[in-house]
C-alpha cells in the first residue's frame, strides 16, 4: 500500500471529530439509563464503535481504525464525558479490535461483513475493560452473557453496519470521490 495522502488524514481527524462529538452525545443518552439496565446498556453500546469502520472503510489504510478511535476518544475526553482518561484505554482497545477485522483479510476486503466483524471485534475488546473495570465481574453469569451477547449483535449493527451505510451514501454523493472508497466501487462496477 502507498502512503497515507494528506486529504486522508485530514478527513480521517474530521470524521474522528464528528464521531467524537457523536459519542458524547449519546454518553448524556447512556447516563440516563438506569443502572441496572444492562440490556439497554448492551444495546447503545455499538454506537461507540463507529469511528474505527467509517473511517478505514472510506481512506482504507492500515492504522486507519485504532487512530480514529483515538481521535473520537480524546474528543470525547474534551466534551467532558462521564468516564475520565479511562475513555482513552477504551478508545485505545475499540480502535485494536476494529483494526483487526481489516488486518484479518490484509486490508483487502472491504464489505458488509468485514464492517460487521470490526464493529463485533471492537465490542469484543471492549468487553474485556467492562469485565475488570466497570464492574462486569460482579454481576450475575446471566446478566453478563446477556450483557456481552447484546452488546456484540449491537456492536456488528451500530458498530459495523451503520458506519458503512453511511460512507456508502457519503460515496454516492460523490463528497469522497478522491478516496479509495469511490476508486474501489467504481473498479467493482
Amino acid at each position: 500500500m502507498s502512503r497515507w495522502k494528506l486529504r486522508e488524514v485530514i478527513l480521517m481527524v474530521v470524521l474522528a471529530i464528528v464521531c467524537g462529538g457523536i459519542y458524547r452525545v449519546w454518553d448524556v443518552l447512556y447516563a440516563l439509563i438506569p443502572a441496572t439496565a444492562y440490556a439497554l446498556q448492551g444495546v447503545m453500546t455499538g454506537l461507540w464503535m463507529i469511528a474505527g469502520v467509517i473511517v478505514p472503510y472510506i481512506v482504507r489504510r492500515p492504522g486507519a481504525a485504532l487512530i480514529a478511535e483515538l481521535v473520537a476518544a480524546a474528543v470525547e475526553l474534551l466534551l467532558g464525558e462521564q468516564w475520565g482518561l479511562s475513555n482513552m484505554i477504551s478508545g485505545l482497545i475499540q480502535g485494536l479490535g476494529s483494526e483487526i477485522a481489516f488486518l484479518i483479510f490484509a486490508y483487502r476486503v472491504w464489505n458488509t461483513g468485514t464492517c460487521a466483524l470490526s464493529g463485533v471485534l471492537a465490542s469484543a475488546a471492549f468487553m474485556f475493560q467492562w469485565y475488570f473495570q466497570y464492574g462486569g465481574d460482579t454481576l450475575h453469569l446471566g446478566t453478563q452473557v446477556a450483557f456481552v451477547v447484546i452488546s456484540l449483535v449491537s456492536g456488528a449493527v451500530l458498530g459495523g453496519l451503520l458506519p458503512k451505510a453511511l460512507a456508502d451514501a457519503l460515496c454516492r454523493t460523490g463528497a469522497l470521490r478522491n478516496y479509495e472508497i469511490a476508486k474501489r466501487s467504481v473498479k467493482s462496477a
